[in-house]
């Protein structure tokens, strides 16, 4: 029990961001009777000096900056979320937008400074090009291309909710969307993705915020119009341009570089270009290494 503790706490301490003590027991997986020998786990990790506690949140290493980051970024999120929902109801607008859900650091209540709203979208099968320009061209000519209220870096269809990446960073994306359009359809992505099971075992859904279910008339009646194979067609020709494209603005990366930071795909588009999601899972990855011998000495010299 001990070593799951530290290992979300070791996780969500790469973001400076410091746990409740009933969001550290939830984000371990410890549940029913065992939530009371929990108190004797944690206790024992700061006797240890592993971990330590100031306001009533747990960190690693010294934290009262932490704290104060945290409540401060947790004020902001809330009138950022506003902003989120406004800008969440737009996309649902656009036609064969099947799915809205927040990501990135907003979908835990938190926002820094400078942090963008990341959005995850999810489209009609064999439109997701055809929508993500749609939006692409909103951004540049109404949003004058900021990213900040309307970063729209991850896509997939509704035939592949499936995510193939298996870790800690992309399961803690996925627990914690925040659905903002299609309650159904983000149940059918956890659904899918019952994998996050093993890194969160007390899964549930991220339902604190307003999701909206209603589609406009006129979307419909757009869909209608579009719904033969020449759209069909369209939306492989978007597709194809726009890989060759994003190939292009990157060609300083390798293959194995640019496919780890990217999924252009015709029914999946994953657009991470800093390799943000790697350097996190390394320096997590080292760390817990370096703690769990400190926890257990023992087990390290054998």
């Amino acid at each position: 029990m001990a070593d799951e503790l530290l290992k979300v706490l070791l996780y969500f301490d790469i973001f400076s961001y410091p746990l409740t003590k009933r969001e550290l027991i939830d984000y371990s997986g410890i549940s029913g009777d065992a939530v009371d020998s929990s108190d004797t786990a944690i206790e024992m990790l700061q006797r240890k000096g592993l971990i330590n506690r100031f306001g009533g949140l747990y960190f690693v290493g010294a934290g009262k900056q932490k704290v104060f980051r945290r409540l401060n970024g947790n004020n902001r999120a809330a009138g950022r979320m506003k902003t989120a929902r406004i800008f969440a109801r737009l996309i649902s607008w656009f036609p064969f937008v099947r799915g809205v859900f927040i990501s990135g650091s907003l979908s835990k209540g938190f926002v820094a400074k400078k942090d963008d709203i990341d959005y995850f979208i999810v489209t009609e099968p064999e439109r997701l090009w055809l929508v993500r320009s749609l939006l692409t061209i909103f951004k540049k000519v109404f949003l004058l291309n900021s990213y900040r209220n309307f970063c729209i870096n991850y896509f997939v269809d509704s035939n592949h909710l499936f995510i193939k990446e298996h870790n800690r960073y992309t399961a803690t994306e996925i627990a914690f969307l925040a659905p903002m359009f299609n309650s159904a359809m983000h149940q059918r992505l956890l659904d899918q993705n019952s994998w996050v099971k093993e890194y969160y075992q007390n899964l549930m859904v991220n339902n604190k915020y307003v999701c909206h279910n209603n589609e406009p008339t006129l979307k419909r009646l757009v869909e209608k119009l579009l719904s033969g194979q020449v759209t069909g067609r369209l939306d492989n020709y978007l597709y194809r341009r726009s890989r060759s494209w994003i190939r292009r603005q990157f060609s300083h990366m390798d293959d194995d570089t640019f496919t780890r930071n990217f999924r252009v795909l015709r029914h999946e588009l994953k657009y991470l270009p800093n390799s943000h999601q790697f350097s996190i899972m390394d320096k997590y990855n080292e760390r817990v290494n370096r703690y769990l011998k400190l926890l257990y000495p023992t087990r390290a010299a054998e």
